[in-house]
């Protein structure tokens, strides 16, 4: 696989994928479904830290993360998110500035991690999504890669008792909005956003849907994608993988 990321993305991803093996239990499924090249939006479920770590560490392609910009502010944690190749996004607003960084990642052919919920989970369960993962996926025709992540907010406790952490990485096949001739609707890209989180919600047990449980899917905006080149599909197959 060629290597499009700083020598220290690929340093760090090697070291998380043996220290993972000694503090956590991932149940990793569905990375069949990974497109192996071109742009792609990987819209992950939040509620640990650990979460977009593990999107970096396991998913076969290079990907390149948002990070909360009071990451970068940290003494040690800023420049290993730094030399990682993440960049910084402002929560609880609407940032232009990460919106265009992000367009240009795409625009590049290249794959970002991103949370559509926006910020992490207190409860674990799912909250709403925003648009944001929506607005890319229109902007630039890039499918959207929804994984769910859970499991994750035991491990300090864990960590403390020496027992290692169960966590779950469940990917799903990527979609894309469908492109109408006139342009969507603040409604309907609430709509799309809502169904991009029933395709997360989708890989996850019942009790973890939060925003989501209950709710029944009313409207039909994602499409299933396929890639081009079909060849790019490769092992594992659809068997769930368990690192031990």
């Amino acid at each position: 696989m060629k290597r499009t990321r700083p020598r220290f993305y690929y340093f760090g991803n090697w070291f998380l994928r043996n220290a993972f093996r000694l503090v956590l239990r991932v149940e990793i499924r569905g990375l069949e479904n990974v497109p192996r090249e071109g742009a792609l939006i990987v819209a992950i479920s939040h509620s640990s830290f650990l979460d977009p770590l593990l999107a970096g560490a396991y998913l076969p392609r290079d990907v390149i993360p948002m990070a909360k910009i009071e990451a970068f502010n940290y003494p040690i944690l800023g420049l290993i998110v730094k030399f990682y190749g993440a960049f910084p996004v402002r929560r609880g607003e609407a940032d232009m500035s990460a919106f265009k960084t992000a367009l240009r990642v795409l625009l590049a052919g290249n794959a970002m991690v991103m949370a559509p919920e926006g910020h992490r989970s207190e409860s674990g369960a799912l909250q709403q999504g925003r648009e944001g993962a929506i607005m890319l996926s229109l902007r630039t025709g890039a499918p959207i890669l929804p994984v769910a992540v859970w499991g994750g907010k035991s491990f300090w406790k864990n960590l403390s008792r020496a027992k290692r952490t169960p966590m779950w990485f469940h990917v799903g096949p990527p979609v894309l909005p469908q492109v109408a001739t006139t342009k969507p609707t603040r409604e309907r890209i609430a709509q799309m956003s809502d169904e991009l989180m029933f395709c997360i919600a989708d890989q996850m047990p019942p009790e973890l849907h939060g925003y989501y449980a209950g709710k029944t899917r009313t409207t039909f905006h994602l499409q299933p994608y396929r890639a081009v080149d079909s060849s790019a599909s490769v092992a594992p197959s659809s068997k769930e993988v368990v690192l031990s």
